[in-house]
């Protein structure tokens, strides 16, 4: 009897997410993968171009259990990088594209990359620390919009000539190395490393085909940033199934229109704010919608009104409410469309091979409808927090990850959220849900965003504070606000001052960025 040898059984075996693009090539050559700018890609051509970029990180030294870091927008040579990392045993180290030197400094220095790869449009914030970077070798620029290439740095574009090896790399995979280490933005004052495993992404899009319903015929809208784990769990699902993909470079409300029209894209995935601001773009009714099938809301409360706004809109769309995040790659729970109308205010029920529960504070489990800490479990969990030993114990204690999140589940089994533990406003004893209050305030019709945050407050020690933009073209009140919240609940809830602005900050994909706008509001006042 023959011996298999340990690179043969892992081949045989593993569960490596560079292995995806060569098996879903192997069934849809000429299949369309991603389209970006003009450009279509099919899967032939997307998994040669991953095998290519795998061959040059070797050829520069890269070896297994490396990290490299990329600092770009949406492009396709960040997927061929990551894919290509993957197919040789090396973790991207992915940089939102808005951060300033000083937190590019701390990431970098924290993650110690060999090698850096920085969109031509970011190389001058990195520049300014280039010099303090002790781990990175060799710095690459990713020439998207003409910028100048810094003087001894890479063109990643070389790595793409054709006399470039296409063969499958043939090295071994362990499914619970790191393929990613994505580091969080921001609830501390420090961001954390995630360390997320190929067992880690295929155990979501185990998860995505079932209960999100992708399928090979779809056409995915990608404005999610790839710096994001939302955004490579929606690209990776969509490569495995064989469906397109249509990237954008950035999120943008009027190209969103004009890609949904002109590819005929089926599937959106953006957090409320994005749902609301559409429609009252002036020139949104001149697009066709008619594509759309399947429609994804995560982040955020999705308001009743827009919900039916939305509903009539693109009445052949299936809607789903969903939760997860950075740490659970992005897993947790979904809300499905046929309970979609009845339970809008809940978050649904958990995704496929996880197990969820709420929690005390002394992790007991609590009885249906009280309130407690979310806390879940299964492959999909991550791995830890890079050299942070202590919060990954805290973090995952017990066998379960504690997500930091307030929830609840009904007689039915539905879980509702109810607030980051750390955006619960503590007001005169009492414990306020700033997701509660907004869910109240977007019923009043002429809110378009709005943020509730606590403000420090002599008497109340927290003053609820709602922070509103309004629809273009309203009249709206302090006044009025207050009144229609006093009408609805208890008067502790009740916001103490309102504050109008034109805008707020928010992530690349739409979410509210609480605590920048708490410390803008404080400079202000």
């Amino acid at each position: 009897m023959s011996t298999v040898f340990s690179r043969e059984m892992n081949l045989l075996r593993r569960a490596a997410i560079g292995d995806i693009p060569k098996r879903t090539a192997a069934k849809y050559p000429d299949r369309t993968a991603i389209i970006f700018q003009g450009k279509r890609i099919s899967f032939r051509e997307l998994n040669q171009n991953c095998c290519r970029f795998a061959h040059a990180f070797e050829e520069l030294g890269a070896k297994k259990g490396d990290r490299i870091a990329f600092l770009s927008h949406n492009c396709l040579q960040y997927i061929y990088a990551w894919l290509g990392m993957a197919k040789i045993g090396c973790a991207i180290v992915p940089l939102n594209f808005m951060l300033k030197s000083f937190e590019i400094e701390f990431i970098i220095n924290h993650a110690e990359p060999r090698f850096f790869f920085v969109e031509d449009a970011l190389t001058p914030q990195v520049l300014e620390v280039a010099g303090k970077l002790k781990s990175v070798e060799k710095f690459g620029v990713i020439p998207l919009t003409g910028g100048k290439k810094p003087e001894g740095w890479l063109n990643i574009d070389d790595f793409l000539t054709s006399s470039r090896s296409t063969e499958e790399p043939q090295g071994e995979i362990d499914g619970e190395e790191m393929t990613t280490l994505l580091y969080t933005s921001g609830t501390e004052a420090l961001p954390k490393g995630v360390m997320t495993t190929h067992q880690n992404y295929y155990a979501a899009m185990m998860s995505g085909a079932v209960d999100l319903n992708v399928s090979k015929d779809d056409i995915t809208l990608l404005t999610i940033p790839l710096y994001h784990v939302a955004g490579k769990y929606l690209l990776l699902e969509s490569i495995n199934i064989g469906a397109a993909v249509v990237l954008q470079y950035a999120p943008n409300p009027t190209e969103i229109l004009q890609l949904t029209q002109n590819e005929k894209a089926t599937y959106w995935v953006y957090p409320p704010t994005l749902y609301q601001i559409l429609p009252v773009m002036p020139n949104f009714k001149e697009f066709s919608l008619s594509s759309l099938r399947k429609c994804i809301s995560f982040g955020a409360l999705m308001p009743v009104a827009l919900l039916q706004q939305w509903k009539q809109i693109v009445p052949q769309a299936e809607w789903r409410n969903y939760y997860g995040q950075t740490e659970s790659s992005p897993l947790g729970s979904t809300l499905q469309p046929e309970d979609f109308e009845r339970k809008i205010s809940s978050i649904g029920t958990p995704h496929t091979g996880i197990e969820m529960k709420i929690f005390d504070e002394h992790d007991h489990e609590v009885p249906v409808g009280q309130v407690g800490e979310i806390v879940l479990r299964g492959p999909c969990v991550m791995k830890g927090y890079y050299k942070n030993e202590q919060k990954t114990a805290e973090t995952l204690r017990n066998g379960w990850l504690h997500t930091g999140d307030l929830g609840r589940f009904d007689d039915e089994g539905f879980l509702y959220f109810i607030d980051r533990k750390k955006d619960m406003i503590k007001t005169g004893g009492e414990n306020v849900s700033s997701q509660e209050v907004e869910g109240l305030l977007f019923k009043q019709g002429k809110i378009m965003q709005a943020a509730v945050i606590g403000m420090p407050d002599k008497i109340w020690g927290e003053a609820v504070t709602a922070v509103v933009v309004p629809f273009p073209g309203v009249t709206l009140t302090e006044e009025d606000i207050i009144a229609h919240c006093k009408a609805s609940m208890a008067g502790y809830k009740v916001p103490k001052k309102v504050i109008f602005v034109p805008s707020m900050p928010t992530t690349p994909s739409g979410k509210v960025l609480k605590r920048l706008l708490k410390e803008q509001i404080m400079k202000q006042t």
